[in-house]
């Protein structure tokens, strides 16, 4: 009989035969979860009566016990705006960059101009002007967030 710690099955070899098909061992996992519990109790009577085991072949792999495991919830910051009094709730923590902003009021803006942009601008002078604007990117130097990427990004 080996037993593998990593999951709740038991396999059970005897020397002379080989391991089951997987085909098989499929049917009998799916046909293992619809089963009863060997022993159940009766509250009334306060005795324990006993179900006979189904006879199991040699070469079969049962369930022995379930593990739960346990479900990791996310946690959620809530904030509250002092000036207006806004509920907040988000699952970023308070050192996000992202949150620094929303707490701060609002982003630290950087602007880059693309070099098709630039070049329009020198080349054709008081209608590249335009053409610069166009191409530009406007970032948050705090959280890295793209405000406005231009008709040309």
């Amino acid at each position: 009989m080996i037993i593998d710690p990593q999951s709740n099955m038991v396999i059970k070899h005897s020397a002379d035969n080989p391991p089951p098909s997987y085909d098989y061992v499929a049917a009998q996992a799916s046909s293992n979860d619809q089963r009863e519990p060997p022993s159940m109790t009766d509250k009334t009577s306060n005795q324990q009566m006993q179900q006979p085991l189904p006879a199991i072949p040699q070469n079969t792999v049962m369930a022995v016990h379930t593990r739960t495991t346990p479900v990791m919830q996310p946690t959620v910051y809530h904030y509250q705006n002092p000036l207006t009094g806004e509920h907040i709730a988000s699952l970023l923590p308070p050192d996000h960059p992202e949150m620094i902003c929303l707490q701060q009021g609002g982003h630290v803006n950087e602007t880059k101009f693309g070099i098709l942009g630039i070049m329009a601008a020198i080349i054709w002078f008081p209608l590249g002007i335009g053409l610069c604007l166009l191409d530009r990117r406007v970032k948050c130097k705090r959280c890295g967030t793209v405000i406005d990427s231009g008709l040309c990004g």
